[in-house]
């Protein structure tokens, strides 16, 4: 998987929806990393929205550094 790209969409069971500004939590970001995907490309709320994430940010910005859980 080294430097494969993940898309992933998120939709609201209740409605059917795409959820608006979906993310990954703390614990799939680990196992993202360690998979060694270079991108990952979420679907968002709307018709041909995405976010594309550069998984290096993720590494470089590492939210347990300062403390913050995510899960």
């Amino acid at each position: 998987m080294i430097d494969a790209t993940l898309y992933l969409t998120g939709v609201r069971k209740d409605t059917g929806e795409y959820e608006e500004n979906a993310d990954s939590c703390q614990l799939c970001k680990k196992m993202i990393i360690n998979a060694g995907i270079k991108n990952v490309i979420v679907r968002q709320k709307g018709n041909n929205k995405y976010n594309v994430i550069d998984v290096n940010d993720w590494i470089k910005n590492d939210e347990l550094l300062d403390g913050k859980i995510t899960y």
